[in-house]
């Protein structure tokens, strides 16, 4: 059985991280067969350290282009690939030397379109992991559902493991800079509900979160739209259901959360943009609508301010 993998990987200014992502897999039980680096324009010493790695090791490729965002370069990748499964991962992340070869064992022998396992989070230190109770194999509707309400799954990329098959009758909108993950699965998945997925039930991917003051450097809009919109919109078209609009307002409200906090520590600049999110959460079908909700939408500043 063919079972060879290929790595899409960008990348842009990620020269104090992507030497150890790619030690981490070139380290592994199982080393995917092609490993494509797709630099995206970066100005810093990225491009030469990708280089290195390429005369070194046969199954690294390094690829350019100039920049034009990070679902560009998965498109890129993805026209390039040779390999039977598909992986993307970040650059400034790193995997465990046994992630390859777990994911390879689920699909080994079988019909499945593809692998999900856990994750790790690092943050402040403190190291956590997040792993699903699903049973060996789910489906596709399974796992498109999962995306969106399960925490241990998530819409992240870089705990997959796809069919180039599947992944070839796709590509990431260009036009979408946030969610672009999520809307690439979600149209990938819903035509394909009733294919069977591995799960592997064990953390092993890296996912470094920075801690920097996002709360004083919060920008949730783009020419007036909030930042999520133009992927959900798109999402809401092809999985038009009450667990995807549960998912934005949840975001949306603790996108709010986050300018009040802002806000309260003294950053009086992100009023309008509070303002322009109690429009969005308005205008948001809500079936039930918590007290904090209808505070949001009414008198968030005052709210927060009297609240603790």
């Amino acid at each position: 059985m063919n079972n060879s993998i290929t790595t899409i990987i960008p990348f842009f200014n990620s020269e104090h991280c992507l030497g150890a992502m790619l030690d981490s897999i070139l380290a592994g039980d199982v080393v995917p067969n092609e490993i494509l680096l797709i630099d995206d324009g970066s100005t810093d010493n990225s491009a030469t350290i990708a280089k290195n790695y390429e005369s070194k090791h046969p199954n690294v490729h390094y690829l350019s282009q100039e920049h034009a965002g990070v679902s560009a370069a998965r498109n890129l990748g993805i026209r390039q690939a040779t390999g039977k499964w598909i992986s993307f991962l970040d650059a400034d992340d790193y995997v465990e030397p046994n992630m390859y070869k777990a994911m390879l064992d689920s699909v080994e022998n079988t019909n499945l379109s593809g692998c999900v396992c856990g994750y790790f989070t690092e943050k402040d230190g403190i190291t956590t992991a997040y792993t699903a109770d699903f049973p060996a194999t789910i489906t596709g509707e399974q796992l498109l559902e999962a995306m969106f309400l399960n925490d241990n799954v998530r819409g992240f990329l870089f705990t997959r493991l796809f069919s180039a098959q599947l992944v070839k009758q796709n590509l990431f909108d260009t036009d979408i800079s946030m969610c672009e993950d999520l809307l690439f699965q979600s149209k990938l998945l819903c035509n394909h509900l009733s294919d069977e997925f591995g799960y592997v039930n064990k953390p092993f991917y890296h996912y470094i979160q920075n801690s920097a003051s996002a709360t004083n450097s919060a920008n949730y809009f783009n020419d007036g739209v909030f930042k999520y919109k133009p992927a959900f919109t798109q999402i809401f078209d092809v999985v038009n259901k009450d667990y995807v609009w549960a998912s934005y307002n949840s975001i949306i409200e603790y996108s709010m959360y986050t300018l009040l906090q802002a806000y309260k520590k003294g950053n009086h600049a992100v009023k309008e943009q509070i303002r322009l999110l109690q429009i969005e959460l308005k205008a948001t079908p809500c079936q039930h609508k918590s007290k904090h909700r209808i505070a949001y939408e009414y008198a968030p500043i005052l709210f927060s301010l009297l609240s603790k």
